[in-house]
């Protein structure tokens, strides 16, 4: 029998058509952690870790972007006592002003670091922020804006005409907004028109530092800390209510974790680069990990084509992506591999393997081919990666093994919600298997049942497949203004009802195999889960993106691919089509050979996958153009099905037209 890494909750009653609880294999008592001892709010976490690293240590990183080019200055950094003075201010500010205990204040920016001022500004004065990812179109910020009745919203200048375009006769809740750049004297007038106070942040500092007030949170565990609003892939966004307990049992959880060896130990020593929108929880979260940790935090200069070059400048040792980003990376070392001698592409190769056979005994590194070959690779991230984290979606098994070997580092894939606060499970350092997304964290226990509807039961072989609930310290308190849908996601024992399909492994380890609400049947009756399909997809380095879609009405699949263009154009150099590698991907697109030549890569990288002959797409659309943001992709980056069904049916009727000349 394989070791468990997961056990079951032994004093559980037995249900029917539900697995029993599984907890982490390291919790004493079986007892769920909460917090940090002595800690009730996520101010007394920053000031207990500022006690324990010291005043003076460097932890805020940030650059400032120089020209329209995109030039940038060095790293500057603010020590623990910087920052603080600075969010106190800052909260002294917001009550001079008149912003009051118990008020929703919006943050409506990109990651940097006066957002994450903005917020403990809120933890400090009592107030709960409401994000807004910097994507959200005018109605999506009227809707929010206006449930939560925010009066008072922290911004960049690039959103005041955004905020200011949102109002109209329904909405006037809105009554300050603080800006953390320069502002515009045309900006300012529209705001008095619309008797709207404007202040800048370093004014509101100001008018904090010279009149001072008594700032500290007086928030315990059951204080609402924030309104996270989902992403909206399944309709409205919906207000997630997070409580000062949902995050800092994730603080704890993550100790006990490395102090079991089972999570990359994470210290003082070690810098962070910030680039994942701080609006959704996932990044929220890993950054009151870090802050416990004395981790130095270096906030990204906003651009996402420039994140590599960050990584490099600010020498990050750890890094929580999405797959998509390490999708992209990989794509990026084979094709300047590609593009070597013959001769190299062999030592690569023969390396590869090498270390691949290692990583089977829990080893990613190697005495000669490190230094020879994987060090170079390394050095393009900084040369001082020490671990990886995949959260958000799942990671294909070939990319997470890549990233372990051609990187030498540690690489852990975590599951999450916005209604789990971010991390509920992990897998644990000593895994050597791909494929799944590890053990409940220790302040979660989670559990499966039956979905007959799809065909999931929890007596399944040879292990127990099932909806994903979820019950813990983490999990939200309600959706904002919303008891029938909270009803409807929580049930009356306090687990969270998840949505996802997944099954428990011989290890007790978590896979995630689809989300219920996407599954559909084909008109033969066989179930498609297509995020399956999309991921196995999105692995194969020509795509960039992939939309499938399939109906009761036909017995088949078609598919929307965005191609990676430089991945595309080096697979079709290998073919008989003769493409001029200097021709505009529209055109490549349109390129009926090239479509069918599309298809037919995707059926075998299919067949590799273990795909079943119906879960192929049949037909294929190119989109040269990334899906946008905001209409059918989201913020966090998930596709927003029934929104790309509509957006892209002239195409699907088409390609199922067509589907006989394939």
């Amino acid at each position: 029998m394989k070791k468990q890494y997961s056990k079951e909750l032994s004093h559980y009653p037995e249900k029917k058509g539900e697995t029993k609880p599984r907890i982490n294999a390291h919790l004493i008592n079986d007892e769920l952690v909460v917090s940090p001892p002595g800690v009730a709010n996520l101010e007394e976490n920053y000031i207990a870790s500022m006690e324990k690293y010291g005043e003076d240590h460097k932890m805020f990183g940030f650059r400032r972007v120089l020209d329209d080019k995109g030039s940038v200055s060095p790293y500057e950094w603010l020590t623990y006592k910087q920052f603080y003075i600075r969010y106190q201010n800052l909260a002294s500010g917001m009550i001079n002003i008149g912003v009051e205990p118990g008020e929703n204040v919006g943050i409506f920016m990109r990651t940097r670091l006066e957002w994450l001022l903005a917020d403990f500004a809120c933890i400090c004065s009592n107030v709960c922020s409401v994000p807004l990812y910097d994507t959200l179109s005018i109605a999506e910020i009227l809707y929010i804006t206006d449930e939560t009745e925010v009066s008072t919203i922290f911004c960049s200048q690039d959103k005041v005409n955004p905020l200011l375009n949102s109002i109209n006769s329904t909405l006037f809740t809105l009554k300050t907004i603080i800006v953390v750049d320069d502002f515009f004297e045309a900006d300012e007038q529209r705001c008095k028109s619309y008797g709207i106070n404007l202040f800048y942040l370093e004014d509101l500092e100001r008018i904090g530092r010279e009149t001072p007030q008594n700032c500290a949170s007086n928030a315990d565990l059951d204080t609402v800390s924030t309104i996270c609003y989902t992403s909206g892939t399944t309709g409205r966004p919906k207000g997630v209510v997070i409580l000062h307990k949902n995050f800092l049992s994730a603080v704890e959880s993550l100790k006990v974790m490395m102090d079991n060896k089972e999570c990359t130990m994470i210290s003082y020593k070690d810098i962070y680069l910030s680039f994942l929108p701080l609006a959704h929880i996932y990044e929220r979260a890993v950054v009151h990990i870090l802050i416990s940790r004395g981790c130095a935090i270096a906030f990204s200069r906003g651009d996402v084509n420039k994140i590599m070059d960050d990584v490099h400048d600010v020498k990050s040792t750890a890094f929580v992506g999405v797959p998509r980003l390490f999708n992209r990376i990989r794509d990026g070392v084979l094709l300047e591999l590609s593009k070597k001698s013959d001769f190299t592409s062999f030592l690569f190769k023969i390396s590869f393997n090498s270390k691949f056979s290692n990583l089977k005994h829990g080893v990613n590194s190697h005495w000669f081919w490190d230094p020879i070959i994987f060090s170079k690779i390394k050095h393009k991230l900084g040369g001082k990666l020490k671990v990886i984290i995949s959260g958000s979606a799942p990671i294909s098994p070939d990319v997470l093994d890549f990233m372990k070997i051609v990187f030498s580092t540690n690489v852990h894939q975590g599951y999450g919600t916005t209604e789990t606060t971010g991390p509920c499970s992990l897998s644990p350092l000593s895994d050597n298997t791909a494929g799944n997304v590890g053990v409940p964290l220790p302040n979660t226990m989670i559990k499966l049942i039956d979905v007959p509807s799809h065909g999931y039961f929890v007596t399944d072989k040879p292990y127990p497949r099932g909806e994903i609930c979820v019950y813990g310290n983490g999990i939200f308190k309600e959706y904002y203004k919303s008891p029938k849908t909270t009803a409807e996601t929580l049930d009356e024992e306090g687990w969270y009802h998840s949505g996802d399909i997944g099954m428990f492994e011989e290890s007790g380890y978590l896979k995630i195999i689809d989300r219920k609400k996407n599954l559909f049947k084909l008109s033969q009756g066989e179930f498609i889960a297509p995020e399956l399909i999309e991921n196995i997809y999105v692995n194969h380095p020509i795509v960039a993106q992939a939309f499938v879609y399939g109906d009761s009405l036909n017995s088949y699949l078609v598919g929307i691919i965005v191609p990676e263009e430089r991945m595309l154009i080096s697979a079709l150099q290998k073919t008989d089509l003769n493409i001029n590698p200097e021709t505009p991907l529209e055109t490549l697109c349109k390129n009926p050979k090239i479509r069918r030549f599309v298809v037919k890569t995707l059926y075998k990288w299919g067949k590799v996958n273990n795909l079943r002959g119906y879960e192929h797409i049949k037909n294929v659309y190119l989109e040269p153009e990334h899906f946008p943001i905001g209409k059918i992709i989201s913020p966090s980056f998930k596709l927003k099905r029934l929104e790309a069904s509509k957006y892209y049916k002239p195409v699907i009727d088409f390609l199922y037209s067509e589907t006989g000349n394939y």
